[in-house]
């Protein structure tokens, strides 16, 4: 079985604190990780035939997709963002394939996109850490917990 972090509509008190102490830089990458933990999911309850379990999670990784597509701000990102709104765009529709069709390959093309921008944020939230570049102002991201993150 496939455990989670949400039980019956609840965040476990660590993603709690987590979400609530994240810089928006670091919210994106929350994000992206659990856009791919649902669709790595999704991927194994269609092999598994589990139909109801896979467009669950399904639509989880919809509503993460839509609420990045959502917080795209064009006048700042430019040229980055509107790449971003047409890759978000492309994985919804994947998503919705998927769920209507029951087939893994639009997840596992999604899997690739996301794995790339999650690499790619890392790379940015390593930056700021290392102040390379500027992150939000007044929320700088906070270092990871003792242990890893």
């Amino acid at each position: 079985m496939i455990g989670g972090g949400f039980k019956k509509g609840k965040i476990n008190p660590y993603q709690k604190t987590a979400i609530q102490t994240a810089s928006k830089e670091e919210l994106v990458l929350l994000l992206y990780n659990g856009a791919i933990k649902y669709t790595h999911h999704s991927i194994e309850f269609i092999d598994q035939k589990n139909w109801a379990d896979a467009s669950k999670n399904i639509c989880r990784a919809q509503a993460i997709i839509v609420e990045l597509l959502n917080s795209l701000n064009f006048e700042v990102g430019g040229e980055i963002a509107k790449n971003l709104e047409y890759l978000y765009s492309v994985m919804v529709d994947n998503l919705t394939v998927a769920n209507f069709e029951h087939v893994t390959d639009p997840l596992k093309l999604n899997l690739q996109i996301l794995e790339k921008l999650q690499s790619a944020w890392e790379g940015v939230l390593q930056q700021i850490k290392e102040g390379k570049v500027q992150g939000t102002p007044g929320n700088p991201p906070s270092n990871p917990p003792a242990g890893g993150a």
